[in-house]
């Protein structure tokens, strides 16, 4: 009896830790996509769909048994529209598939063998995602779509087999949320840095050709 109290507290402030986490990736997600993408359609799409994400997030309903946050919701309905709007190659809807199907094997190997505490499986989800996008293609927004994609599917997936076996009310999306928004994060510093090492190479050509011509 006192070993579940003392684990109750805890787990209130995990729980209350990873919605702080949550909610910090995806403002600094937001304003990374406002103030820093080009000015175009891109920046406006990203920048109102990270901002319903926002709102949305604390929400939840339930469709046919299964628990499903209006967050979840929005991101499976934007994400198919921008798949559908991309046409991607075939290949490039492989990688949806395998990441989906990736991510519905991690999760119930976690709900059924609890080897990892929640810091390491969540760790080992966000390394090897985002490492699995560097494969997915070249082109940054076709690495957004496919990485969100992937995870929203694959979320759906699980929660499907959840249903299935009666274990739907065992689905924690602060997992899921944590994990999109740290690798979306990710792959938004590592574009950044590209981008400020170009520049300043530029800026060192321009400097180099201007000595030469002086000289």
């Amino acid at each position: 009896m006192v070993k579940m109290l003392l684990v109750g507290p805890y787990c209130l402030k995990v729980m209350e830790m990873y919605q702080f986490l949550i909610v910090w990736s995806c403002w600094l997600l937001w304003c990374i996509a406002t103030f820093f993408l080009s000015n175009n359609k891109i920046r406006l799409l990203y920048s109102t769909g990270l901002l319903l994400c926002l709102i949305l997030l604390p929400y939840q309903v339930i469709i046919i048994d299964l628990p499903l946050n209006v967050c979840f919701i929005f991101l499976l309905l934007y994400t198919s529209c921008g798949v559908i709007y991309q046409k991607l190659p075939i290949k490039k809807y492989l990688f949806i598939l395998f990441i989906s199907y990736m991510y519905a094997i991690y999760f119930l190997w976690r709900l059924t063998s609890p080897v990892l505490n929640d810091f390491a499986f969540i760790l080992i989800a966000v390394v090897s995602v985002f490492l699995l996008t560097q494969f997915t293609s070249k082109n940054k927004y076709n690495q957004i779509i496919i990485l969100i994609t992937g995870l929203t599917f694959g979320q759906l997936l699980f929660g499907l087999i959840c249903l299935n076996y009666f274990l739907q009310y065992t689905i924690n999306y602060f997992h899921y949320f944590l994990i999109l928004f740290a690798v979306l994060l990710l792959v938004a510093i590592q574009h950044s840095w590209e981008f400020v090492i170009e520049k300043i190479e530029s800026i060192v050509k321009v400097i180099e050709f201007k000595k030469r011509w002086n000289s």
